[in-house]
């Protein structure tokens, strides 16, 4: 990865966290409380466990089922329940868990985002049809809650001391990137040489082991005519001595 592109990177990054640290200050109310809907003999409360939801904090939507005629709660009661969280066009299903109190089940949401959630049921209850949508109480922003409050200045200063530890970390990330591709490349070269090396060796071995034959060979044929020789010198030396 190049270098300009880690910048960019880091710029992005930067940015992302700026744009959420100093998200929307306009606070939000909450419209609802835990709401109760009828439906035939079945009566059913939503809500949100903690009150006020804030958002990007973990939450739990609960939902308690009671018989309408005596409010006596109705165990095993999500079986055949289908549960939807929606908030504007998106939805995601959930999935209902029985609490400690009977009749009473909840799903663990992390609501991301500032206003309101609807709860869609769709299934039945002990024989009876559910079909509907119950509103939750509007999600509020952290800040409202935020004791002391960091005010802008000290969001501008958050935000800066981020960008400066994002833009350190990737610049930090690019060293090490650079400095690992120059080991390697040192690493190829020192492999290469040694390559080569191994080959100059060979090479010099198997010039070595030639030079030392043929040597061989020369000295046996030394040998051999030298042999020769001295065994026709002894020879004619044995002519020329006289016989008496």
């Amino acid at each position: 990865m190049k270098r300009s592109a880690l910048e960019v990177l880091a710029l992005a990054s930067a940015l992302a966290l700026a744009l959420l640290i100093n998200s929307s200050n306009i606070v939000v109310p909450s419209a609802f409380a835990h709401q109760t809907m009828n439906f035939g003999s079945i009566d059913i409360d939503v809500g949100w466990e903690n009150e006020p939801p804030l958002a990007g904090q973990l939450n739990t939507i609960t939902v308690g089922v009671s018989n309408a005629s005596d409010n006596t709660p109705v165990p095993n009661a999500v079986g055949q329940l289908q549960a939807t969280i929606k908030k504007g066009s998106e939805t995601k299903a959930i999935d209902l868990l029985p609490q400690e109190q009977e009749g009473l089940y909840g799903a663990d949401v992390i609501p991301g985002q500032l206003g309101q959630y609807e709860l869609l049921l769709m299934g039945t209850i002990n024989g009876q049809n559910i079909n509907g949508s119950i509103p939750l109480d509007d999600v509020s922003d952290p800040k409202e809650l935020t004791f002391p409050s960091t005010g802008d200045s000290d969001n501008s200063q958050v935000t800066s001391g981020i960008i400066n530890q994002v833009s350190n970390a990737i610049t930090d990330l690019s060293t090490q990137v650079d400095d690992s591709k120059t080991s390697a490349d040192q690493a190829q070269q020192t492999a290469q040489n040694a390559t080569q090396s191994a080959q100059n060796i060979k090479v010099s071995s198997d010039s070595a082991y030639m030079f030392a034959t043929i040597a061989l060979g020369i000295g046996v044929a030394g040998i051999a005519i030298g042999g020769i020789a001295l065994s026709r010198r002894e020879k004619v030396e044995g002519e020329k001595i006289p016989r008496y």
